[in-house]
């Protein structure tokens, strides 16, 4: 019989876990199972360094899982005599296992807490697995990992397809820390193979010193493995199509971070392939971050893929020897040397503020404090601006800011959010990108989802469960937390900010969705809490192509905000607020070309304004991949070139013979390649620029 051995740590001066939970989630796995009648089950809690020695001997258990608090190096917290916690140090724990493998064979070790990844590696060798945390993991989590490890483990499968179960059972929640646990198994330790490993270098093309060091550190890891770097210039079918295999089957992605490369949309389009394919094969392929002399927050959205995982930081001056090795290291198995919140915060330094910003593909959408950014500088408002701004001051309001990609909805966003926190507001946002797979297919799951990330953001206790009737349907439920719990809890007014909402657009429930929030928004007639919520809608999508019944539609009540590309005399007001680096006759010329792209004008005059480069050398290289826009062009060729229906209908598009059908018409326009002319129902081209280089590309596909 194997026997189980649950210890408990709930200091009294650390915060509260909610480990009565966790054991009752184990013991209920146990009791489901055909297989209980081959396991035992001990639990101790309020663990004592003695009761830790003790109950160790006197079970002698094949299986030991920890549950509670952890330091990372300085150790996992038990208590003191007086309750209190006391940190236990992974040298003591590692001579404690080293002296208990002499009277029995320990199979597994589950170490459950936070940055217990330190306690894991010491004592791995004396135990066939241990498991470890490598990084902060949330209470849920934690509980959801052991559910489903103990599900696994129960209905008798090895502790390594166990394992592989609780981290999916983190994923299948949507949660973000499925790569958080981490496994060590005895034989790997003492006889590691770390050779042929499939790896992925990505990095920014023509940008120093991103592709110098690139290369170097293909040269020195491709004796050992498969290495893959992209040196092939020429873009079609082929290069896109062997992108996204080798991303899809790489055992590891090394990414290169520069002041360049974190606003390159074709690294981002590369940290997304391999997101999603670490979430059907997780911890494949693990993402290893390497900070070119890049020390500032990660942009929006990549703090999202890199904020919570371990990095590397190389500087110009240091050898690059140290580096390399620090990498084999991480395909090894180790970790990389910024592992702790403490040493990331000891490279972060905010860099002075630039007279000249870059321009960045998508906003900083985090929440304002105090004055904006110096990139306000640059910003041209619309028509819709002060109505946007003027309307989330009242009370009880809906907004809705549509357009397409990359047409300045998440600026306006952001203004409006600052304009709502002076107003005194409490604003909540929801980026919709973070919801998985799973929750898209799942509608309970959605909801309940839904829920916690906005309990979450206010910073308030999950009630879910009290609130959630199995009787009632999902929307029903959602409605009911939001009323009987949040709206009384928060006594401010509640903006609450959804953004990227096109992400529901293949969800099945997505009309009930959106017929709830028109609900919200009917119930401020007849419901005084509900005048307290603001609803702020983003997106890129057709209204229609969300929630086909217009009645029971969000996105029609309320203010809607459409955003429009920049007339001549706008782009002309930009020109001037970066020193008039282009004349009239040029200006007029960089208008014709790109048709007032909010994005690729300000990315034009940038590069010129900078002394990247000069006017003519500006529209020569306009439509190379190599050229000032080449890594946009490219992002949308990458996403373009498996959707052989939306290829054949831009491509129809730019040769003059429109496109009939309505459905890829709108998909391209929410995508930013295509817009009607104004007063005619003709489709073209959003600017030249893209009739010229996808008429080009895409003839060859």
């Amino acid at each position: 019989m194997t026997c189980l051995l649950i210890l408990t740590a709930n200091p009294a001066n650390t915060q509260p876990l909610r480990l009565s939970e966790e054991v009752r989630e184990i013991k209920a796995a146990w009791e489901r199972s055909h297989n209980r009648d081959q396991f035992q089950i001990h639990i101790e809690g309020a663990l004592r360094p003695k009761e830790l020695r003790r109950s160790l001997l006197r079970y002698q258990p094949d299986i030991i899982h920890f549950s509670g608090h952890g330091g990372g190096e300085h150790g996992l917290a038990v208590l003191n005599d007086t309750g209190e916690a006391l940190l236990v140090k992974s040298q003591a724990l590692a001579r404690l296992f080293r002296a208990l493998q002499r009277q029995f064979q320990i199979q597994c070790v589950v170490l459950n807490a936070c940055y217990s990844e330190d306690q894991a590696q010491a004592i791995a060798p004396y135990a066939n697995y241990v498991v470890g945390m490598q990084q902060k993991i949330g209470d849920r989590a934690a509980r959801e990992f052991a559910i489903g490890f103990y599900d696994g483990l129960f209905a008798g499968a090895p502790i390594d397809s166990a394992f592989d179960l609780g981290c999916n059972a983190i994923e299948l929640e949507n949660l973000p820390e499925q790569l958080t646990p981490m496994l060590h198994q005895r034989q790997q330790q003492r006889e590691p193979q770390n050779t042929g490993r499939k790896l992925f270098i990505s990095y920014k093309r023509d940008a120093e010193p991103d592709e110098a060091v690139a290369l170097q550190i293909y040269e020195a890891l491709r004796p050992a493995h498969q290495v893959f770097i992209d040196q092939t210039m020429l873009v079609g079918t082929p290069w896109l199509e062997r992108i996204t295999t080798e991303i899809q089957q790489a055992d590891f992605l090394i990414v290169l971070l520069s002041a360049a490369s974190v606003h390159s949309e074709m690294v981002q389009a590369e940290l997304e392939i391999a997101r999603a394919q670490a979430a059907k094969t997780p911890g494949r392929p693990q993402i290893l971050p390497v900070r070119l002399a890049y020390q500032e927050p990660f942009p929006y959205p990549m703090n999202i893929y890199l904020d919570a995982i371990h990095w590397a930081f190389w500087e110009p001056g240091r050898e690059l020897e140290g580096l390399i090795t620090e990498l084999q290291a991480a395909i090894a198995g180790r970790k990389l040397p910024l592992n702790t919140n403490q040493q990331k915060q000891s490279i972060l330094q905010a860099s002075p503020k630039s007279t000249l910003p870059m321009p960045l593909p998508a906003a900083a959408l985090e929440m304002p404090e105090g004055t904006m950014d110096v990139e306000s500088k640059f910003y041209v408002e619309r028509a819709p601006d002060p109505i946007a701004l003027a309307t989330i001051q009242q009370p009880g309001v809906t907004i809705t800011i549509k357009g397409p990609r990359q047409m300045g909805k998440s600026s306006l966003l952001l203004r409006v959010m600052d304009a709502a926190v002076n107003a005194g507001k409490q604003v909540v946002f929801l980026d919709f990108q973070l919801f998985g797979q799973a929750a898209l297919q799942d509608s309970e799951l959605f909801y309940r989802q839904f829920c916690t990330m906005l309990t979450d953001e206010l910073d308030l206790e999950d009630e879910l469960e009290t609130f959630w009737r199995p009787a009632l349907g999902h929307s029903q439920n959602c409605t009911r937390y939001l009323s009987r719990y949040v709206l009384k809890t928060v006594k401010a007014p509640l903006v609450l900010v959804m953004d990227e909402v096109d992400k529901l657009f293949g969800a099945a429930f997505r009309s009930d969705f959106f017929s709830m929030l028109r609900g919200w928004h009917n119930s401020r007639a007849i419901r005084p809490d509900w005048k307290r919520l603001d609803l702020a809608l983003v997106t890129s999508t057709e209204p229609y192509q969300l929630i086909a019944d217009l009645n029971q539609s969000p996105f029609n009540v309320g203010q809607v905000l459409e955003l429009t590309d920049f007339k001549l005399a706008q782009v002309g007001d930009l020109n001037g607020r970066h020193g008039q680096p282009l004349n009239e006759r040029a200006c007029q010329q960089l208008y014709r070309l790109l048709g007032g792209h909010p994005y690729l004008v300000r990315r034009a005059l940038y590069v010129v304004a900078s002394s990247q480069l000069t006017v003519s050398e500006l529209f020569a290289q306009a439509t190379d991949d190599r050229g000032p826009f080449g890594d946009h062009l490219r992002y949308h060729l990458f996403r373009l070139y498996d959707q052989q229906a939306l290829v054949q209908c831009l491509l129809q598009i730019i040769r003059g013979k429109g496109c009939p059908n309505e459905h890829d018409f709108f998909r391209l326009r929410g995508a930013g390649l295509v817009r009607r002319e104004e007063g005619s129902q003709r489709v073209q081209p959003r600017c030249e620029l893209y009739g010229r280089y996808f008429h080009k590309r895409l003839s060859q596909v």
